[in-house]
Parts: C-alpha cells; structure tokens; sequence
C-alpha cells in the first residue's frame, strides 16, 4: 500500500538514483578502518559477512527527491534519518571526487546551507544532473517566490478584506 504524500512530498520534479557501487566502496572502507585499529581486527572476523548485508540494508533504505521548495532526504536501516532541506535556505552544492572515490567510480554530493551542517549524499547517479536541476529550481523559487507558492485561498480573503475596508471607509465619510 503506498503512503499519501506529505506537505514536505508535494510537488514531486525528480528523484534521486543510487550507485549500487556504494555498498562495496562501504563495506571495504568500513573493513580498511576496522583493520587500522587492534581493537577492530577481531571485529572484522564478524563484520565481513555481515556487513555486506547491513550496507545492501542501507542502500534499500536511501532515497533523495528534488520538490518544488526542497530536496528531501532519507536513509538509515536501524537509525533513520530525514531530512527537507529548503531550497530558499539552500547555499551551495558541491559535487567532491578523489581518487578512492573515483576506483569505486561513485561520487558525494554536498549539500550546504547558511547555518547549518551540509548534508552529505554518496553514490548519486547523474550528480551533475541533479545539482544542476536543484540550483535551478532554487534559483526560480528565490528569483520569484510568489509564483511558486501555493494559493491556499489567502488571495482571496485579502480581496474580502479589502472590500470590507472599503465598505467601512466609504460608511464613515458619509
């Protein structure tokens, strides 16, 4: 059964895409850095065959969407995260590449706001695509925000309370 769309959903322009190359570029720096500690070298003996099942968890649990006023994200297995980053609040998004990176051939994508922490997004398909589509669409919604508001009948009561004005003024110069 699919689940209604929430405010935060509305307006839908594009979804995200995922490498399915993240989940070794995980589970071997995950097995590189458990092998650096004394302590993790024990831990490995458990986390190679069942790490590649918690990232391949992790990989079904990621999603990312571009909406008329935000970029939603979410992901986490056991520990969920969401997050609706305003495009208005939106500063910079930066798409990083390096050489262990590119062997995994997966980029990260950055996403920066004035504030707060950026927010981090690895292994996106066609980043350059959607980076340019997200800077778009932010700069439409801070270029012209009336437009790209939505009408909840607020117009009209201005209008409604403006010709109350009106008829209030007009009966006190009489």
């Amino acid at each position: 059964m699919e689940s209604p769309v929430g405010y935060a959903d509305s307006g839908h322009k594009m979804a995200v895409e995922f490498d399915r190359k993240i989940i070794i570029y995980w589970w071997l720096t995950t097995n590189l850095g458990l092998l650096s500690t004394i302590v993790g070298i024990p831990l490995m003996l458990f986390w190679i065959p069942f790490g590649w099942i918690v990232h391949q968890k992790q990989y079904n649990h990621m999603s990312a969407a571009l909406t008329d006023r935000s970029v939603n994200m979410r992901m986490g297995w056991v520990f969920k995260k969401q997050q609706n980053i305003p495009l208005d609040k939106l500063t910079d998004v930066s798409i990083h590449e390096g050489p262990v990176l590119n062997a995994f051939g997966v980029v990260r994508m950055q996403f920066e706001t004035a504030g707060a922490a950026p927010f981090i997004l690895t292994g996106v398909k066609n980043s350059e695509q959607f980076r340019d589509l997200v800077l778009e669409q932010r700069d439409s919604l801070v270029s012209n925000p009336i437009a790209n508001t939505p009408n909840d009948g607020q117009s009209d009561l201005f209008i409604e309370i403006r010709d109350l004005l009106k008829s209030i003024d007009s009966k006190l110069s009489e």
